[in-house]
């Protein structure tokens, strides 16, 4: 498999979320917004494939090539995707602040991909359970590390997010 149709499922995925992003935000589909929400969140996509690249490289037991194996990391993708889809029904509740309900249903697509990640490591690139399980692991740990230090920099820092939860612990305890 050459290099840019390994590239395919990434570009799929910004476009999902270069289109669905905007629609949360202002219920509005434009051009114009679809390729500034794709300029801001390549650095997800570009992250994603880091990562891919650095736990698929080192892969010896892979027949099927570097770039067939980045291609198959991508569709395991399908859980973030529905999730991303999901998010404008999601988070029209009036009743449940859409942080809250971004942050536990983001839950279900990182348990989900872990199972897929770990099937990934044996299934293509030929790792034995045990050692497919503390890849997959590590995975998760780089996912949980990555998305809460985009969190915390998009919320304004560790203190605004504390205030922020604090004040939702608050609520649900009055």
């Amino acid at each position: 498999m050459r290099w840019w149709r390994a590239l395919a499922r990434p570009a799929l995925v910004l476009l999902l979320i270069a289109v669905v992003v905007p629609m949360m935000v202002t219920n509005v589909i434009t051009a114009r917004l679809v390729l500034s929400s794709a300029i801001a969140w390549g650095l997800v996509v570009a992250i994603q494939l880091a990562v891919g690249a650095v736990l698929v490289a080192p892969a010896r037991a892979s027949e099927i090539g570097f770039w067939r194996a980045m291609d198959l990391w991508f569709a395991g993708h399908v859980p973030y995707s529905l999730w991303i889809l999901l998010l404008p029904f999601l988070t029209s509740s009036l009743s449940v602040p859409p942080h809250d309900v971004m942050g536990v249903s983001f839950l279900a697509p990182l348990a989900w991909t872990s199972v897929i990640t770990s099937a990934f490591f044996q299934t293509v690139l030929g790792m034995d359970p045990s050692t497919a399980r503390r890849r997959a692991s590590l995975h998760l740990l780089i996912v949980v590390l990555v998305v809460s230090a985009f969190v915390l920099w998009a919320s304004g820092g560790f203190w605004a997010s504390a205030s922020y939860i604090m004040q939702r612990l608050n609520a649900l305890s009055s």
